[in-house]
């Protein structure tokens, strides 16, 4: 059996109480909690929070370069599209979201990719008509 000198005494009434006791068993009031050493390690995060990134899955490419390259150099109005969701790969990551990162990043590199096929073909009737333009010049001549 345990002794009462090892019982904490309530600041209300001064009944006897056990140090696990979180209130007195003889009036009710809270008692005050016992100095204890803070837990170590993370803290758990609170429910409903995404909480950190999971450690093993691996951060997408966000894609940022090709989107401004390609926003640049091939079709603005896709680029810039691709760069709007190549910018949103990182927050979301960071915030937890990973399957929201993915889909970010797989959108980005879409339209990275549609921003480069239309620069293409702009190209590459430019260069049609420039050599319909040229020929029909020299048979005009003749």
């Amino acid at each position: 059996m345990s002794q009462t000198s090892d019982r904490v005494p309530c600041p209300h009434c001064q009944a006897s109480n056990f140090p696990s006791s979180t209130v007195c068993w003889q009036c009710g009031q809270p008692l005050q909690a016992q100095q204890s050493q803070p837990p170590t390690g993370p803290t758990p995060p609170l429910p409903g929070s995404p909480g950190p990134p999971p450690t093993h899955y691996a951060k997408p490419p966000n894609y940022l370069v090709w989107s401004i390259l390609a926003t640049l150099f091939c079709c603005l109005p896709a680029g810039i599209v691709s760069i709007v969701f190549a910018a949103q790969v990182d927050g979301k990551y960071a915030s937890g979201d990973y399957a929201g990162a993915v889909a970010a990043s797989g959108t980005a590199r879409t339209w990275a990719w549609v921003s480069f096929g239309l620069g293409l073909a702009v190209a590459a009737v430019y260069v049609v008509l420039a050599v319909l333009g040229v020929l029909g010049r020299v048979a005009h001549s003749m």
